[in-house]
């Protein structure tokens, strides 16, 4: 069962809006605050500020926004958390029992695969009466509308562009996942292959989407990931810095350093930590690792902070909202993310903004954002020698923190900042409509 969601939308031209239809399962912050969710969010936020006509499809949400009765999903008040988009349709995801999590591996390889299926059938419907000039689906969810395209010449004439993201699935270093994962890579390679184009996220990753999914090279579409650099830095607060301050006793400690992600294996923490266990001498005797992040590894990595005697220096912070974070980045001296795989890395963009000097693993999209003592350094993953060489030289470097500072916020205003993104993914969309046109007329 869905619902249909409606607000105004006006083209500050006066001219018939772009529509597009924006395919994904999640959005910020009705469904959490993760990548994806933000990442949808400000694609369809910035778009609709650009004068695009976006309707948006996602799962239904929380019961914190929204009242169910028989099955339909019926706003408590405004769309608020969307602003300017024109239209929301919610469309059901989890079909697994309570005992199984409908986010599993498992559950999702249940739910997926209807979910885009039913959203493939929406999607194409409302294409066929001619309510979209643009296709744009976000991960998986670009299956179900694919697998129909292939079918309706009449849809193969708008144009479909799809986003894999980080490529999880492909780049796992652990068996029993990458084994698990072997139904998923099979529906995201056929689902972006369906498509006219292909985002990569980064310009050193683009080779990557060819590779692992084997679409057409000349498919593919450098569009970067971003955040939105006034939003991050709105959320600093005074107030909630003093707080911070006193709360982890940061004024006490001359070297702060500090990680952000979710603590899971391949974020490479068991390798920071080893690494700071070696350079343990070389450190102020009251340095601190501030780290910021829930998962399934915590008691691993507790357990080797204290096997290592590093317990007094190391805190797990766990999760904080954007004011916390936001603010906490402005009271470190170091972000360092020694991630094994990554896909564009939002978390190093995010220390970028704040001036923070970087130190990050050169996998996924990292390479195009950290640049050697340009704004910090590249470390080969899981390198603990590599790690510590890096460490040392940031540190020892102290004078450069500043103009490095610099350096950051000049890239990610220019390239990264979701103002600038939003614009090249119209650009994208106008691009792939003339190619269109040109093809039906010779």
């Amino acid at each position: 069962m869905s619902q249909n969601v409606r607000a105004s939308v006006v083209n500050s031209n006066g001219q018939q809006p772009l529509r597009i239809a924006m395919l994904a399962r999640v959005v910020y912050p009705i469904h959490g605050f993760g990548g994806i969710e933000r990442h949808v969010f400000h694609l369809v936020t910035h778009l609709a500020r650009l004068g695009v006509h976006v309707t948006l499809y996602v799962q239904p949400p929380t019961a914190e926004l929204y009242q169910t009765n028989d099955g339909e999903y019926t706003l408590t008040h405004e769309p608020t958390y969307l602003p300017g988009v024109a239209s929301v349709v919610f469309l059901r995801y989890d079909y697994t029992t309570p005992v199984l999590r409908p986010n599993s591996i498992l559950g999702r390889q249940i739910n997926y695969p209807h979910y885009s299926w039913q959203l493939g059938c929406a999607v194409a419907t409302a294409a066929r009466r001619g309510a979209y000039d643009i296709i744009h689906a976000q991960g998986l969810c670009a299956l179900g509308y694919g697998w129909i395209r292939q079918r309706d010449p009449l849809l193969k004439h708008i144009p479909f562009i799809a986003n894999p993201h980080g490529l999880e699935e492909y780049r796992t270093p652990d068996k029993r996942k990458w084994f698990a994962y072997a139904p998923f890579r099979l529906l995201y390679s056929y689902g972006t292959r369906c498509a006219d184009r292909a985002i990569a996220t980064d310009a050193c990753t683009q080779d990557d989407v060819p590779h692992y999914l084997g679409v057409d090279p000349q498919r593919v579409a450098v569009i970067p990931s971003a955040i939105d650099v006034d939003e991050c830095l709105g959320y600093v607060d005074k107030d909630e810095r003093a707080q911070l301050r006193e709360r982890f006793r940061l004024a006490d400690s001359q070297l702060r350093l500090l990680s952000v992600g979710r603590l899971e294996l391949n974020k490479g923490y068991h390798i920071l930590i080893e690494a700071l266990a070696r350079l343990r001498d070389r450190l102020p005797s009251n340095w601190q690792w501030l780290l910021v992040g829930q998962g399934k590894e915590r008691p691993a990595l507790e357990a080797l902070v204290q096997q290592h005697s590093l317990t007094e220096h190391v805190i797990f912070v766990g999760q904080l909202n954007d004011t916390e974070l936001h603010s906490l980045y402005e009271e470190i001296d170091i972000v360092v993310h020694p991630t094994l795989y990554e896909g564009s890395s939002l978390v190093t963009l995010e220390g970028m903004i704040h001036r923070r000097p970087l130190i990050a693993s050169a996998v996924g999209g990292i390479p195009d954002k950290v640049f050697d003592n340009r704004n910090g350094f590249l470390v080969r993953p899981g390198d603990i020698d590599d790690l510590i060489t890096k460490l040392i030289r940031v540190i020892e470097q102290r004078s450069c923190w500043a103009e490095w500072g610099e350096a950051s916020v000049e890239i990610v205003r220019t390239t990264f900042d979701w103002p600038v993104v939003a614009r090249r993914t119209l650009t994208e969309y106008k691009r792939m409509l003339s190619e269109r046109r040109l093809y039906q007329y010779t």
